[in-house]
């Protein structure tokens, strides 16, 4: 048996690029990077070399928004490129869930490369926007039956954190007037130009 160690952090979007780790309530509009990190922290660590997670959220407060989700392209950050084989994955934006996000490497065929010896590394990079008020929470979930080593151990289920939450804070201090208020502010503008048009009439009269 191995152990993981699990990182997760909201990141902020510089112009579509990963930026710092968020420390104030987002806005609806908003777009923000789910980062995902694994390392094995045995005290020899020979690297891991398959993982897979599933994460769920509210729907109506944040949506994912990788476009394509497409985790079989290895080119594609949603898993890291160290897994190039049996990559999967499936999006449910509706429901809010990703499920089975994941893949693994073969490295004594050559195909792929551990991950995790002595540092953390990104296994999975998201994408996603904020489309509505109120706080989601980030729920993910290690499937540590599919966590595997390269010395051929899986992970520990005693000791290994399997289920990690974060909760997307959203601003909804920024209100929005009602509409009689609205219809209000259009009369009396109106009032004004109507007034200031017969005071240009009467001064022409005159």
């Amino acid at each position: 048996m191995s152990s993981l160690t699990t990182q997760f952090n909201l990141k902020t979007d510089n112009s579509g690029l990963v930026g710092t780790i968020i420390n104030n309530p987002l806005r609806v509009g908003d777009r923000f990077f789910v980062e995902i990190l694994m390392k094995n922290s045995d005290i020899n660590p020979v690297g891991i070399t398959s993982g897979a997670i599933n994460l769920s959220f509210d729907p109506r407060s944040i949506q994912n928004i990788d476009n394509p989700f497409n985790p079989s392209d290895i080119n594609s950050l949603l898993i890291t490129s160290n897994f190039p084989f049996g990559r999967t994955g499936i999006l449910d934006n509706t429901n809010g869930s990703i499920t089975n996000l994941g893949g693994g490497s073969l490295p004594f065929l050559g195909i792929g490369s551990p991950l995790g010896i002595n540092q953390l590394d990104t296994f999975s990079l998201l994408h996603f926007q904020v489309i509505g008020n109120g706080n989601s929470s980030l729920v993910l979930n290690i499937d540590l039956s599919q966590t595997g080593f390269s010395d051929g151990s899986v992970a520990s289920y005693s000791g290994n954190q399997s289920q990690l939450i974060k909760i997307v804070q959203v601003d909804s201090s920024i209100s929005i007037p009602e509409p009689s208020t609205i219809l209000s502010i259009v009369i009396l503008g109106l009032g004004v130009l109507l007034s200031k048009k017969r005071n240009q009439d009467n001064s022409n009269d005159s």
